[in-house]
């Protein structure tokens, strides 16, 4: 039986939910420019940076992962305004035998509240909880916040 864990943070943006969410949907390669002390490149390999079933390599520095990466598939959905990222290669199955990121954009009066889940199943009990992209994913919510306050 799988051991599915769960870590969640939530960060107040800005920005109004639809820009930040079509933002970071469908420009995630402008992220390495607005953040770049914490994602050095994103490479599309199938479709496009906003559609579901893209397939997209991240790469990024996260302390005992440096200049790591992931290959993962997103699906996508706009009503609730989310997307789900499903890693299928890359250093992060190295500790994890399954790694799921959910980013749920929820409009928050002028602004909105940015939720970043993460599912992951451990590939043994001594690897540490992915508590680092907690810190990586708060530093690019908000560079991506700043950017869309000053780009719309």
């Amino acid at each position: 039986m799988a051991n599915i864990s769960k870590l969640q943070i939530e960060v107040e943006v800005t920005s109004h939910a639809d820009e930040f969410f079509n933002t970071y949907r469908a420009k995630a390669h402008i992220v390495p420019k607005t953040s770049s002390e914490n994602v050095h490149g994103v490479e599309i390999h199938e479709g496009d940076f906003g559609s579901a079933g893209a397939v997209k390599t991240w790469t990024f520095n996260l302390g005992n992962m440096e200049n790591s990466d992931y290959k993962r598939k997103i699906e996508v959905d706009e009503e609730n305004k989310t997307i789900t990222s499903t890693a299928i290669e890359g250093d992060v199955l190295n500790l994890y035998k399954s790694f799921i990121v959910i980013l749920q954009i929820i409009p928050n009066g002028e602004g909105s509240l940015v939720r970043w889940t993460w599912e992951y199943e451990k590939v043994d009990d001594d690897v540490p909880d992915p508590k680092k992209f907690q810190d990586l994913a708060a530093n690019l919510t908000k560079d991506v916040d700043s950017y869309v306050v000053k780009n719309g």
